[in-house]
């Protein structure tokens, strides 16, 4: 019976291109899961539930745009993949509400006004300022317009897997091939959560193009935090998906 021991791959192109499709998958299922949560809100009778339908939008939104810029960690993932030519319409429209109205404040979906009530009296005719207010109009998302935006989030990332598929296959090849396996067996480890104090948190950090430690640092009270594989298909029904989720404690 063979043993079987999970570690962090060395640093190479195929470890590199496998890590940068993996933080593609993993942004791409975040925007499936916030556009799929949304068409269910949008149908809701309940008033709380409709209004998560923007926020929900706006968060599936900026995960599917933040795979077509490039990062130091990353190219645009139109330079891996192509969109489809029946869907390159949505593509753009998504881009650009990410770019104009969610990202930024220069759109006319979201204008802002300065409000008065006046009052007028009836027998001179006098009329003065009673009140100031201050009015931002969010405008909301349709149906159709969600389910577009997830038709192409869905798309986009079975072709993204596509390509996962054969970075797996490139990885294996190179790592049996000129790969230090026995020491790798043996010093190898996996990422490991370390929880820090909130003030020890640094929201500006930037990593390297691939990590160059293991460890991981997260204020995880009171949330609990995961690691959880993206470099497979994460948008499954219940019904065929096969989970596996590592629910990493404080040390």
């Amino acid at each position: 019976m063979s043993e079987i021991r999970q570690v962090i791959a060395p640093s190479s192109p195929a470890a590199i291109r496998l890590a940068q499709l993996a933080g593609f998958n993993a942004d791409l299922g975040e925007a499936l899961n916030g556009f799929t949560i949304a068409l269910h809100m949008i149908e809701s009778r309940e008033r709380w539930e409709q209004n998560l339908v923007r926020p929900l939008v706006s968060d599936a939104t900026v995960s599917y745009g933040r795979c077509f810029t490039t990062s130091n960690v990353r190219p645009n993932l139109e330079t891996i993949i192509d969109v489809p030519d029946s869907y390159i319409d949505v593509h753009r429209a998504l881009k650009r509400l990410r770019n104009r109205t969610i990202a930024h404040s220069e759109s006319m979906l979201t204008p802002s006004y300065a409000v008065t009530t006046l009052k007028r009296d009836e027998s001179t005719g006098a009329t003065h300022a009673a009140q100031a207010l201050a009015m931002t109009a969010h405008v909301s998302f349709s149906g159709e317009a969600i389910q577009q935006f997830r038709e192409l989030a869905l798309v986009m990332n079975d072709l993204l897997l596509l390509e996962i598929e054969k970075a797996k296959a490139d990885l294996i090849f190179v790592l049996n091939d000129d790969g230090d396996l026995r020491k790798l067996w043996s010093d190898g480890q996996l990422p490991q959560l370390v929880p820090v104090a909130l003030d020890q948190w640094d929201v500006d950090s930037k990593r390297p193009e691939y990590p160059d430690s293991h460890i991981i640092p997260v204020v995880v009270t009171p949330a609990r935090t995961f690691l959880t594989p993206s470099s497979g298909n994460l948008y499954k029904s219940r019904e065929t998906e096969t989970e596996t989720e590592t629910d990493t404690a404080p040390a």
